[in-house]
């Protein structure tokens, strides 16, 4: 990847100026575009952020006039010179986090505002070694969970202190050019065309693989889930395609989860979901004494986010199953992630208490519909 020399000053300053008129601790982003000289000139319309942060889906949805995409198919239409910029209030420009590049797979531009004026601009780069750097911070995230002894837990938790302080170094200084900005439409800038192809209507799953997760599930700490990636057959059951892993309480790693079906410490989630995970593939996971039903964050993190559907068997301290549920990519969950989005970029508008419980209502009726997308399927 070409290093960038610099980016317009024009768009810093309409940044800023945009935090300045937020305040509230909003951010805010664009989508940047690199010039021939290796100066980012280009960006779209800038787009404020709202309670959870930037309302990614609205920032790439100018892409293509294509509806019901899942976040994978949107990204995938970004040309090759796109930078993500964003708005980092009350801090600097330093970057300290991979999520941005382990996500997109584009080169992550922060700018720090203090006191409404600029405090920096970091640029961070989806290099090798930073994917690296996240696959072995998941997995020391872990170990504090396993530890079985103070000793091992502190040992854990020293591992992961010194490892923190390696991410000071990720992020590098973007200088200002004096270079008039140009603004445009996503749709002008966008890459070729690129979608997830249609998969076979999932119907079971297969009851050796939902037994080993189960077994794995209550032989460790309870609580935990466990995953693994599952291939879907032509018949439509689900059927084992990776290695079994182990997560925290309530969640799994997404790189550990992903390196389930192929090791994939040198690359993006963006990467790994288009080029190694087969369009058929799918997260199943466990829910310790639950029945299998999912909700939002589920929904977002398989079909949302990856365009794959997700799993998820419940089950009884005495590895008895209780239910087996999917979640599948769908016209319908596509708008609720929307609407998601448009809600908390609402909840900074209101003038009312009563104006805010009624958002607050609709957020937590978005959240049931999401759980309503779930699907029983039988064991075979």
């Amino acid at each position: 990847m070409h290093k960038i020399k610099a980016i317009s000053q024009e768009i810093i300053d309409d940044l800023v100026e945009r935090a300045r008129r937020l305040g509230q601790g909003r951010s805010a982003g664009v989508i940047g575009f690199t010039n021939q000289e290796g100066i980012i000139t280009g960006r779209s319309e800038i787009i404020n952020g709202g309670s959870s942060g930037l309302p990614y889906r609205k920032l790439l949805s100018g892409l293509t006039d294509i509806s019901h995409l899942s976040f994978l198919e949107m990204i995938n239409q970004l040309p090759e010179n796109a930078v993500m910029i964003s708005l980092k209030p009350g801090k600097t420009g330093i970057i300290v986090s991979t999520a941005g590049i382990n996500i997109l797979d584009i080169p992550v531009v922060k700018v720090g505002v203090k006191s409404g004026r600029e405090a920096g601009v970091g640029i961070l780069y989806p290099h090798r070694e930073y994917f690296r750097l996240a696959s072995r911070s998941e997995k020391i995230q872990l170990k504090s969970l396993a530890a079985l002894n103070m000793d091992e837990e502190r040992e854990a938790l020293r591992a992961s202190s010194k490892l923190h302080l390696e991410y000071l170094d990720i992020s590098e200084e973007l200088p200002a050019a004096a270079k008039k900005q140009q603004v445009f439409s996503l749709k002008e800038k966008s890459g070729p065309d690129w979608r997830l192809p249609k998969i076979p209507e999932i119907t079971s799953i297969d009851s050796s693989f939902a037994r080993s997760l189960v077994e794995k599930s209550i032989s460790i700490e309870q609580g935990r889930e466990v995953a693994a990636v599952g291939s879907i057959s032509e018949s439509g059951t689900i059927q084992q395609a990776g290695d079994i892993v182990v997560g925290g309480m309530g969640y799994v790693p997404s790189r550990l989860l992903a390196s389930s079906y192929q090791d994939i410490s040198d690359i993006s989630l963006r990467r790994a979901y288009t080029e190694v995970i087969p369009p058929n593939c799918m997260v199943v996971h466990t829910h310790p004494g639950g029945t299998g039903v999912m909700h939002i964050s589920d929904a977002m993190a398989g079909p949302g986010t990856w365009g794959r559907p997700i799993a998820a068997i419940g089950h009884s301290e005495k590895a008895e199953i209780k239910g087996v549920n999917v979640i599948k990519p769908s016209a319908e969950l596509f708008d609720l992630a929307d609407q998601k989005e448009q809600l908390e970029q609402k909840l900074f508008e209101v003038n009312t208490s009563q104006e805010e419980v009624k958002l607050r209502q609709k957020r937590l009726e978005i959240a049931q519909k999401f759980t309503a997308l779930c699907q029983e399927i039988e064991l075979i």
